[in-house]
């Protein structure tokens, strides 16, 4: 256990250190044009060291907590075999999760023309609604792409009866809402319920439940769009770190920690993110599951590390790599492109590693799959996936209005879904749950506010809507299409090796064929 606590300890480590090599590089490298105060470089480098803490202790807290209880209200409920009590349970789940995720608040509160309150409730019906949905596919073992294929059919279709500025926020949405606490739980009821179900396909069904979680939230945004046709309006403000260089250092964290006006702050954030999902739970698990009391005490404990671990995690993103990520995008939109797109690859490759739900899902591969799938190759990919998707997002910023989110996302979903028939469906259902899992709070509180600064200082406040909004929904859209890649790699292999050895026993068997003249 120690050695394995150790091993995460380097991975959160390892994880972090690349967001802090760019960020240095930029401040230490004569010309880049980045300034930033002594203060705000403290504040940063105890926010990095924070976030390796807190990522550590997520992971080791997750693993089991949040991972047990899924699969365990999963294989429960499959084993009692009442459909009605499964639809409830897990729509229950789904929408209380939703409605305490931390993200979903922030984006609800950019968006002045809805009420904030049924934003938040409607898209946490989605996200019930579409749990229920995925978990009946893995029941009746539905193709996986057939139904996604359908369902974003919908999608695009009802994209073209709206508001073009609703169209960023909508497909943002399906990202938020699967954060640190959600993944790890959705991730686990899939396993239970594949596992339960057995079948020689329960492994390729264990994945897709977060994928149909991310599409819920869509609809529902889209859906709202169609009564709310007024345009979507931002006003840009700089964050605290950002506005006073010379902010405190002690300042910084506990403005990031404690509740403040309408924020919430890491403490009651965590706190209100995590008691939906452990109050269901102990609900469920008196009533239907019962366990020993040293199978709670460890569930309870690693709720316990897993909190501390988010908090640390959350205060660290807010206090330090919020500001900066808002900083490098005010600064870097005044100087040339080509640096804006580096630093705008870098960043999006190193912030996959800094995603906590990363580690999660990538490490679940590999146990899923018993090491067929290497988790380092996969996060390799996912980080060149999101280095792309900065880089588009940047190019849509500088491009203005001549950029339509639409032109890269409706092609790429028509690629991500040529692959899907192209490689075998456990391939498909994990690319499609990454897109959910790579758009977590480092995309949220690093990246958005790096797309927000830039187009705030290129383009002006009214285009931030349609042109800095839709960074998430580009980050979710390339691992649709990167770990297919992989899939259609190993299928080519695969395909090659077995005709290699075909052909080398026709060979060895030429020779004893008697020819009869």
């Amino acid at each position: 256990m120690f050695l394995r606590s150790l091993i995460k300890l380097k991975e959160s480590f390892l994880s972090t250190l690349p967001v802090v090599v760019v960020v240095l590089l930029l401040y230490f490298i004569p010309g880049m044009g980045i300034e930033l105060s002594i203060n705000q470089i403290v504040v940063f480098s105890i926010s990095a060291a924070l976030v390796v803490i807190g990522m550590w202790l997520f992971n080791l807290g997750a693993e089991v907590s949040m991972k047990k209880m899924g699969e365990l209200v999963g294989s429960s409920l499959t084993k009692r075999q009442s459909m009605v009590l499964l639809i409830v349970i897990l729509f229950l789940f789904g929408l209380f999760i939703t409605l305490a995720e931390p993200d979903l608040s922030v984006l609800a509160s950019q968006v002045p023309s809805v009420p904030r309150f049924l934003l938040i409730v409607m898209i946490g019906i989605g996200v019930g609604v579409f749990v229920v949905i995925g978990a009946l596919r893995i029941l009746f073992q539905k193709s996986l792409k057939v139904w996604l294929l359908g369902f974003y059919g919908l999608m695009f279709g009802l994209c073209l009866l709206i508001d073009k500025s609703y169209i960023p926020l909508s497909l943002d949405s399906g990202g938020v809402t699967t954060g640190p606490i959600t993944v790890p739980f959705i991730l686990a009821v899939g396993v239970g319920i594949a596992t339960s179900r057995a079948g020689n396909k329960s492994n390729n069904d264990s994945f897709g439940l977060v994928a149909f979680s991310s599409i819920g939230p869509i609809l529902m945004v889209l859906i709202l769009a169609l009564i709310f046709r007024n345009n979507l309006s931002y006003t840009f403000e700089e964050t605290l770190l950002v506005k006073d260089p010379n902010t405190g250092i002690w300042d910084a964290f506990v403005y990031a920690m404690l509740p403040r006006g309408s924020e919430y702050g890491s403490i009651l954030s965590v706190t209100i993110s995590l008691s939906p999902i452990i109050l269901c739970f102990i609900i469920y698990e008196l009533i239907f599951i019962k366990l020993s009391g040293k199978m709670v005490l460890n569930i309870v404990l690693g709720v316990v590390v897993a909190y501390l671990g988010l908090v640390f995690f959350m205060t660290a993103v807010n206090a330090g790599f919020l500001p900066i990520g808002q900083k490098l995008g005010l600064e870097l939109a005044t100087g040339e492109l080509w640096l804006l797109v580096l630093v705008a690859a870098f960043l999006g490759i190193a912030a996959v590693f800094a995603e906590p739900a990363v580690h999660v899902l990538t490490h679940q591969m590999e146990d899923i799959t018993e090491g067929a799938i290497n988790r380092i190759t996969v996060l390799i990919v996912l980080a060149l996936g999101n280095g792309i998707a900065i880089v588009l997002s940047v190019l849509r910023i500088y491009y203005g209005v001549e950029f339509n989110l639409l032109y890269i996302v409706v092609p790429g979903y028509i690629l991500a879904f040529a692959l899907s028939f192209a490689v075998p469906d456990i391939y498909t259902a994990m690319a499609f749950d990454s897109g959910g899992v790579v758009s977590g709070p480092m995309n949220t509180t690093f990246i958005l506010p790096f797309a927000i600064g830039a187009c705030h200082v290129m383009l002006g406040d009214e285009y931030i809507m349609s042109n800095a909004f839709g960074t998430i929904a580009l980050v979710a859209l390339m691992p649709l299409i990167m770990i297919q890649l992989i899939g259609l790699s190993a299928s080519i292999k695969i395909r090659a090796q077995y005709r290699i050895a075909r052909n080398r026993i026709r060979e060895e068997f030429d020779d004893q064929i008697i020819h009869f003249e």
